[in-house]
């Protein structure tokens, strides 16, 4: 449990860091472009920060490619919630654009905590817990 903790803590440690990195090229160019072109944008370069760190610090978990895939299959479908969420917010709710990246958040953080615990990288856990036995 204390484990679980632990990574939630520094896995929100890095989301809070991709959230600033985020939250700053949205505002960069939201204005210019669109807010969903926007998020997008900051979501994508902000998800291959997340991976590394996630892989290297929050998980400890080996460079292996199909982690790599699981990830960017997860952030495939947390960014296309963010997208989602976005263009619902700003074309239907008509929410102020300069809030709607924090609305994202309430859908995609636990989301993509849960699939990087369970599923990204179950196999390295498992691996780490048999060999502290």
């Amino acid at each position: 449990m204390i484990n679980i903790l632990r990574q939630f803590f520094k896995f929100g440690i890095v989301g809070l860091i991709n959230t600033i990195l985020t939250y700053l090229i949205y505002s960069m160019l939201y204005e210019d472009t669109s807010p969903t072109f926007a998020m997008a944008i900051g979501y994508g370069i902000t998800s291959i920060i997340g991976l590394t760190i996630n892989q290297k610090w929050v998980f400890k978990a080996n460079h292996d490619w199909m982690i790599v895939v699981k990830c960017y299959l997860t952030y495939l479908l947390t960014w296309t919630l963010s997208i989602l969420v976005t263009e619902v917010t700003s074309n239907y709710f008509h929410v102020l654009a300069s809030i709607i990246p924090l609305i994202t958040l309430l859908v995609t953080t636990p989301t993509n905590f849960l699939l990087s615990k369970y599923w990204v990288f179950r196999k390295t856990e498992l691996k780490e817990a048999s060999a502290n036995e």
